[in-house]
């Protein structure tokens, strides 16, 4: 059956996980015959994106204005003139994510009028729901769908809002086969990384690594928005390289094409990262911290490997035993794209969000 949805999403980067995410549901669910609204209080994505959005036939409501975009009340503001225009539609279901007011405000606009369903992308865990306002707990109490991205997290999440019917949809992720690679006898190893480019995503790290000099037949490659670094602050690491920032297909597949293996040092309450689910759809080994949902990845200790920031000696034998398997093609890439495909196919991931928006609201 086809729906009117209206996605809300707080923000938008040019590249991210959540941002694959959403963008990636807009086009499947408009593929299916749906029809689509993307709403986003502040958005960055590239004319490439919104190309394909608009192309596929998602009608697209974003804040791409510097001033409305400068403060958290003008950006309030703008919600809230959106959402007064579209108030004149009829509206099937609502797919909200974020945490801020403006989520909130989008769902108390729709509520007992459309289904609302929100998404909690990030870990629920102590650091997490501290960042919580009062409103935010309320707003995902009241919602008539609440969906988390792992299944580690959804009993978390019951105890923190004391709701039982949480349910686990995994995140939509892109599925491209990178260029195939020729490796060279005595070519380093490539190391790579994309997304936001902040401290809370293990920059420094991937920085302090690239210098010890036990490190040096591995390269390290950056892809992301400048943010809290800037192009120039890579500049005094020999072993180290930023290569700009991509938001579509073609940019994925290269940036998968020039790595051997992708490395997320992160600190911060993750979901299940998108990024590591792209990698390990092109075969791609990762090495990761054990934030939120990401050991539930793990289905291959040599090709998906664990890490902790508080021993920096293991921290360094971890990647060296990496490059050592990747050198001699020790590492199963077909089971890495079996386990993606199995358990986060589009038709699977399609099926299942398909229901949280149309099926009744729950007796609760």
């Amino acid at each position: 059956m086809s729906q009117r949805i209206l996605v809300y999403s707080a923000q938008l980067e040019a590249i991210g996980g959540i941002e694959s995410h959403v963008v990636e549901f807009c086009l499947r669910m408009t593929r299916a015959g749906h029809r689509v609204t993307l709403l986003c209080s502040r958005s960055r994505l590239g004319a490439r994106t919104r190309s394909r959005l608009s192309d596929a036939g998602v009608s697209l409501r974003l804040n791409e204005s510097p001033w409305f975009t400068a403060s958290p009340s003008r950006k309030w503001l703008w919600t809230l003139v959106a959402l007064a225009r579209l108030t004149l539609h009829r509206f099937d279901a609502v797919y909200t994510n974020g945490q801020g007011l403006n989520a909130v405000t989008v769902q108390k606009c729709f509520r007992s009028r459309a289904r609302v369903v929100h998404h909690h992308h990030t870990a629920c865990d102590e650091k997490d729901i501290a960042l919580w306002p009062p409103s935010y707990k309320a707003a995902m109490q009241r919602a008539d769908a609440l969906v988390v991205c792992a299944d580690f997290i959804r009993a978390r999440m019951r105890a923190a809002i004391s709701r039982e019917d949480v349910e686990v949809v995994y995140c939509f992720s892109r599925d491209v086969l990178p260029a195939l690679q020729t490796r060279e006898p005595d070519a380093p190893v490539s190391f790579g990384y994309f997304g936001r480019l902040i401290d809370g995503k293990g920059v420094q790290w991937i920085l302090r690594l690239s210098r010890d000099p036990r490190l040096a037949g591995i390269l390290w490659k950056l892809w992301g928005s400048e943010g809290a670094y800037k192009a120039d602050d890579f500049a005094p690491y020999e072993r180290v390289s930023y290569l700009g920032e991509f938001s579509d297909e073609a940019g994925l597949r290269a940036a998968l094409a020039a790595i051997d293996c992708f490395v997320l040092f992160s600190t911060t309450p993750e979901g299940l990262p998108v990024s590591l689910m792209e990698v390990m759809a092109a075969g791609k080994p990762w090495i990761a911290t054990a934030q939120g949902g990401i050991p539930e990845l793990v289905h291959d200790p040599d090709s998906c490997v664990l890490v902790g920031l508080d021993d920096y000696e293991t921290l360094v034998q971890t990647c060296i035993a990496m490059k050592t398997r990747i050198l001699e093609g020790e590492l199963d890439r077909a089971r890495q794209k079996a386990f993606h495909a199995d358990r986060f196919g589009d038709h699977a991931l399609l099926v299942r969000w398909t229901a949280v928006l149309q099926k009744p609201e729950a007796a609760r």
